[in-house]
């Protein structure tokens, strides 16, 4: 398995990849983002990731001039050219290159630029997480929506190092009301009271992929479940937490602030619920995912 860069329609080693010095993208950040993961060689959950791409790019003012099934077929022969094995799979569209390094928008007269990062994938489902509630905030929607997976990720990346001078893997991000919103690149999922409680949207958080699978399991498998706001002093008292993304999968959360949680190992429940969580994607991949992608990448 290699890594490999697909630029534009061309496929080179991932250190020979290269974008113009006046990309906005490079300049500003001036770029919107997925992360997926494969099962068995194809991509899991790309409709969801395809329409989450086209939401980030329209709050950007983006116009994306690729169609869904041109996308997949640069992803599916990228994921070809790496070799066999599951890989990860990042797909960045910047706003292409202006004529001067001008945030102004009348300055980005070229084409988007498109990119696709493929790696092998380092299995991190189960992977456990140690939490510190940093004091830097998540970003106000009203200024930098975190629904927007756009390429500025300057607030997750200083929140991480934050919370590693606290000894802890990963941060948690209050907003400006003082509610938990989500860690550094996962979404968060407490046990309080009996029932799994985990931010709402508009507390300011992306709307993971993983994140809506878990929402709709969790309630078809009678497990009780709700959207909610959650302050510090209840993530503090919650007997059991969580993270979900699309390369963790379900992460059991071990210590807080320093304190251990169930002795320092992963909750009961949530491991029960890792291993049927588990079991349910991969039947999803089978049964849904798998052949929508072969549909898409199919040759015309």
């Amino acid at each position: 398995m290699a890594n490999l860069c697909n630029v534009d329609g061309s496929i080179v080693p991932e250190a020979e990849a290269r974008i113009p010095v006046l990309d906005r993208g490079f300049l500003f950040g001036d770029s919107v983002y997925e992360v997926v993961r494969t099962y068995a060689g194809e991509p899991f959950g790309w409709p969801e990731h395809w329409r989450r791409l086209q939401r980030s790019a329209a709050a950007l003012r983006l116009r994306l001039d690729l169609d869904e099934a041109t996308v997949a077929r640069r992803i599916a022969a990228t994921l070809a050219a790496a070799g066999p094995g599951d890989h990860y799979v990042r797909i960045v569209v910047t706003r292409g290159s202006g004529e001067a390094p001008n945030i102004d928008l009348a300055y980005a007269t070229g084409a988007p630029c498109w990119l696709v990062m493929v790696r092998p994938l380092t299995p991190m489902s189960g992977k456990a997480a140690r939490l510190a509630i940093i004091g830097r905030l998540r970003n106000d929607r009203r200024a930098l929506d975190p629904a927007t997976k756009s390429g500025n990720y300057l607030n997750s990346v200083l929140g991480l190092a934050e919370a590693k001078d606290l000894g802890a893997t990963d941060c948690v991000m209050l907003n400006q009301s003082g509610h938990v919103t989500e860690a550094s690149t996962s979404n968060l999922f407490a046990l309080i009271d009996g029932a799994w409680c985990t931010p709402p949207l508009d507390s300011g958080i992306l709307a993971g992929i993983t994140r809506a699978l878990l929402l709709d399991f969790l309630s078809r498998h009678g497990e009780p479940v709700t959207e909610r706001n959650i302050t510090a002093v209840e993530l503090r008292r919650a007997q059991e937490i969580f993270l979900s993304s699309t390369l963790r999968d379900l992460g059991p959360v071990t210590h807080l602030d320093g304190r251990a949680l169930h002795g320092g190992g992963p909750g009961p429940r949530t491991s029960a619920l890792l291993e049927r969580f588990t079991e349910h994607m991969q039947q999803r991949q089978r049964d849904h995912y798998a052949p929508a992608w072969r549909r898409l990448t199919a040759t015309p």
